[in-house]
């Protein structure tokens, strides 16, 4: 057996539609008298956190819910969807990934995407990976790819644009959205949006944010006359922004100003 990494098995079900993105999934792992891979099924929920928008029940967290024994119950599963489904059932989960280690000659990977609901398989994915070796974060996103349903890979974010005048058009990431008032976008993220709002007579208000996945913004655009002081001149808010952007480091952005300029961010300004 090769002791590179070989795909020996890549198996997804499609189904007819993506089931939803944001459903919880449980994480197990069953050990058929290995230890290679520790922490495996962590890293495999950690990836699952970062790249869907899944409500991810990791290793841990499963244990806490179901109990200790669940090792125990895994053994006698040895492996029926039909066994493993009621853990998930259990820990209110819809879908099971059972993360499988066992070895032969090499170390053998195995996920198993196990439907609550169906009790059946509905995507497995294995892979044999040589001995103390490790999989690297993006094969292990490469084999999260094959075994879930692309819909799971597309998060959103919403903003909210909320102007201080109606009728003003409103362009975000060069798409023109409408006329004030607008409903809240929900957007592709990770991303960085630049947002334009204008109306004839007044002063266009422009800013760009960082929309993060399942995140939600709200971006106040006030819109002045020319001629008048605009809250964006003013010392205390120009301070202001200098110390949120410096200490920012991708978190939440807030400006607030005195009286009625007022203008808050979640996200990022330039």
């Amino acid at each position: 057996m090769k002791t590179a990494l070989v795909l020996v098995l890549a198996l997804a079900t499609a189904a007819v539609a993506d089931p939803d993105p944001k459903r919880k999934v449980a994480i197990v792992e069953y050990r058929a008298g290995s230890s290679g891979l520790p922490g495996i099924a962590g890293r495999i929920a950690t990836a699952l956190g970062k790249q869907t928008s899944l409500g991810v029940i990791g290793p841990d967290q499963t244990r806490a819910l179901y109990g200790d024994n669940i090792e125990q119950v895994l053994v006698k599963c040895g492996g029926e969807a039909d066994c493993v489904a009621k853990i998930g059932q259990k820990v209110a989960a819809t879908e099971v990934i059972l993360v499988g280690v066992s070895e032969l000659g090499d170390v053998i990977l195995t996920m198993q995407r196990i439907d609550v609901a169906s009790k059946a398989v509905s995507g497995r994915v294995a892979d044999s990976i040589a001995i103390n070796s490790q999989p690297t974060d993006s094969q292990l996103d490469a084999y999260l790819t094959r075994l879930l349903p692309p819909g799971d890979f597309l998060r959103y974010g919403v903003i909210d644009i909320v102007a201080s005048e109606t009728g003003a058009a409103v362009t975000v990431g060069g798409e023109h959205r409408g006329l004030t008032p607008i409903r809240p976008l929900r957007l592709r993220a990770p991303a960085a949006y630049e947002i334009k709002v204008e109306k004839q007579g007044f002063v266009p208000f422009t800013t760009s944010v960082q929309l993060p996945p399942d995140g939600e913004l709200k971006v106040r655009a006030p819109l002045q006359r020319p001629g008048k002081d605009h809250w964006y001149t003013k010392w205390y808010v120009l301070a202001s922004a200098a110390v949120v952007v410096a200490g920012a480091a991708g978190g939440a952005i807030y400006l607030t100003t005195t009286g009625s300029d007022r203008v808050t961010f979640n996200g990022s300004v330039r």
